[in-house]
């Protein structure tokens, strides 16, 4: 058991949050025994407090990367077509390799360690290998899953891809339920069938989907051309049956009023990659009709068209883009959206997320303010910064209670 002393942040919802300018937190068997007041609880526990010049938030959750593509992560920029063809499937390519894709999937996690991030969702490449590879690298609480591509793309990838839930079925056993995703990448690269097949399969399974909608006019002029009978990009994955309450749509930037009410009525989830969006020149995401139609969503890298892999980052784009636009959001949203929100994305929010008691004692530090008199205006200055700054910025994480700088097992849940 040990008791932390610092200044704690806890998100609490979109718009509320806890504070404790001197807190204590304290950590038993990995999970949270108690959090307030630092006279509080150390009052009752009695224990020697490890200090903390800082301030702990709880760790990231990114509901949406690609860890094949962490390498290259901003090196490349087109519109999103060209920019999969000319670069990014080559990319992929190299897991083929075994050496290669260990010693990435060890890098990634080590590097979204440092910058504060503990869970997410995470794409692989077609290789089942690379996927297991990325398993066994895990650090932290991830759900992952082999991108599903046997059409409209290099045979180099197809070739390689699963085709029919029968494909997958070793890899689900060795991930199991609760970090294996159905993953088509997206609709261009799947038939009909392909699709309709892996939605009853989720179903059966009762398993998470993870794929892409609507990033950009390119993409939906193809997908309308490859399905004709649909009425429009979402309809293709309903008749799949593959949008349900588990369901994590990337992006979804160009979206009719029908498919809003379609993810509303599925009560599917959104990940909104602002940095990605903005990297790819996409569009801006359209926030006021996802709280028009009141659909969920969370903060993600999706790195590589996203340029870091740091949530800090994708914060500090969430916040400018959207003023730019006009539109009112604010920084408890931004922490929010980057913590709970992601968590509750993934179906971990009863034990992950925020600092509560019975939760897994997963939190970062971050430096104090330099003087800002508010905890909206530190916040604002702490994603203040470019991306190689702010993926360095935490000082340190812990998942369940043990410092990354101290060899933190694996985790899993």
């Amino acid at each position: 058991m040990t008791l932390f002393r610092a200044a704690i942040l806890n998100p609490t919802g979109p718009h509320s949050w806890d504070f404790y300018p001197d807190g204590g937190l304290v950590i038993r068997n990995g999970l949270i025994e108690a959090i307030g007041a630092f006279d509080d609880v150390a009052g009752h526990w009695g224990l020697d407090p490890v200090i903390l010049n800082g301030i702990i938030l709880p760790g990231f959750a990114d509901v949406h990367i690609h860890w094949v593509q962490h390498a290259v992560r901003g090196r490349f920029s087109k519109e999103l077509m060209p920019w999969l063809r000319t670069h990014i499937w080559p990319e992929e390519a190299r897991y083929a390799d075994s050496d290669f894709a260990q010693e990435k999937a060890r890098c990634f996690f080590s590097d979204l360690l440092s910058a504060g991030t503990v869970m997410g969702m995470a794409y692989s490449s077609p290789h089942i290998d690379a996927t297991t590879y990325a398993y066994s690298a895990m650090r932290g609480d991830w759900m992952m899953g082999n991108t599903i591509m046997t059409s409209n793309a290099p045979g180099y990838l197809t070739q390689v891809s699963a085709r029919v839930p029968a494909d997958l079925l070793p890899l689900y056993a060795t991930l199991g339920r609760a970090h294996y995703a159905v993953t088509p990448r997206f609709a261009l690269n799947c038939t009909a069938d392909e699709l309709a097949a892996l939605g009853a399969w989720s179903q059966s399974k009762g398993l998470y989907v993870q794929t892409h909608l609507a990033e950009s006019v390119e993409e939906i002029r193809e997908v309308k051309a490859m399905f004709p009978e649909a009425i429009d990009y979402t309809d293709i994955y309903d008749r799949a049956g593959l949008l349900g309450a588990r369901t994590v749509l990337g992006h979804c930037i160009h979206m009719s009023e029908r498919e809003w009410r379609c993810l509303k009525a599925r009560r599917c989830w959104i990940a909104h990659c602002p940095s990605s969006n903005e990297a790819l020149d996409s569009g801006r995401f359209d926030i006021g009709a996802c709280r028009h139609y009141q659909i969920p969503f969370a903060l993600a890298t999706d790195v590589g068209a996203g340029p870091s892999h740091s949530m800090l980052h994708v914060m500090q784009r969430f916040l400018r883009q959207h003023r730019a636009a006009g539109i009112s959001v604010d920084a408890q949203e931004a922490l929010f959206r980057a913590t709970l929100g992601g968590a509750q994305c993934m179906g971990r929010a009863s034990h992950a997320g925020n600092l509560q008691v019975g939760k897994r004692g997963d939190f970062v530090l971050m430096p104090k303010s330099s003087g800002q008199t508010s905890l909206e205006a530190w916040l604002e200055e702490l994603i203040d910064g470019n991306a190689a700054d702010l993926e360095n910025r935490p000082l340190d994480t812990w998942i369940a209670g043990r410092s990354v700088r101290h060899g933190t097992p694996y985790f899993l849940p």
